[in-house]
């Protein structure tokens, strides 16, 4: 069953860094709280095989148990663009699993755990900057990732990457407000966002995938962003047959809300 659910989210990540604009995210950092201040958030992460060609039916894995904490975990000027600007360490930790005890059972490969250090003035909460071009992406100065138990390894990418593998909410060059002042429905109090939607389509010929997101954003919670949920449906055709049939084989789904914050964060990684 593990199996089945790392293989259709890594099954879309060479066709998603091929597509212009949705390898790198912005998505879950949209603003920066006080250095120290963290934020927990919690959820279940779903996936359905329909598998139409056969007469067993679909197959409904059991749902896994996702947490994600984003940390602000130290300030420092570094050099960006060839200046020395103030930047700020940011530490997103993903633990995916099943629940055992209590805790996330996270194996071998389902804790994730990112420590980048970006330009503070690259964090913007709009999806576009002041000149209306689409923040597709946080710069990194440096960053480092680790995965299970292995030690951290230094990124090289450009910009921190976290969709698909590491959290299922894309870039999308256009997210609309659908609701303005709603109740966030989180576990941190009574918190008024807005609620926006996206979606992203990538086709081949022989494959289509679509994600549709919402996220909630509000500036009453750490970094921007109270909820999230995502559905990313994955469809399948013989490469000559018309595009009317494409038939769905697989859905993953996940529901992700704010559940806990804090203003003590500690780094997990001690890196150079």
């Amino acid at each position: 069953m593990r199996g089945l659910l790392i293989t259709a989210v890594a099954g879309i990540a060479s066709i998603a860094c091929m597509s212009d604009g949705i390898a790198f995210g912005q998505g879950v950092v949209c603003q920066l709280p006080a250095d120290g201040t963290w934020v927990r958030f919690e959820g279940s992460y779903a996936q359905v095989e329909l598998r139409p060609e056969t007469t067993a039916g679909k197959l409904e894995i059991d749902p896994w148990i996702e947490h994600v904490t984003i940390k602000s975990v130290g300030k420092e000027v570094a050099e960006y663009r060839e200046k020395k600007v103030p930047c700020r360490w940011i530490e997103i930790r993903i633990e995916r699993g099943r629940e055992r005890d209590g805790k996330v059972d996270t194996g071998l490969t389902g804790l994730e755990i990112y420590k980048v250090l970006i330009p503070e003035s690259a964090v913007i909460a709009d999806n576009v900057d002041d000149e209306g071009v689409p923040v597709s992406f946080l710069p990194l100065v440096k960053g480092y990732r680790k995965v299970g138990k292995a030690d951290p390894k230094l990124l090289t990418e450009p910009a921190l990457q976290l969709y698909p593998l590491g959290i299922l909410v894309g870039y999308y060059r256009e997210l609309t407000v659908v609701a303005e002042g709603v109740d966030a429905d989180v576990g941190i109090g009574a918190i008024k966002a807005n609620q926006l939607q996206g979606d992203i389509k990538i086709e081949r010929p022989d494959s289509r995938t679509v994600q549709e997101s919402t996220i909630w954003k509000s500036s009453d919670v750490p970094f921007g962003v109270a909820r999230w949920s995502a559905k990313l449906t994955r469809e399948r055709k013989d490469a000559q047959s018309n595009r009317d049939e494409f038939k769905r084989v697989s859905e993953v789904t996940i529901e992700m809300r704010a559940k806990e914050t804090g203003r003590d964060a500690r780094s997990d990684l001690s890196v150079p």
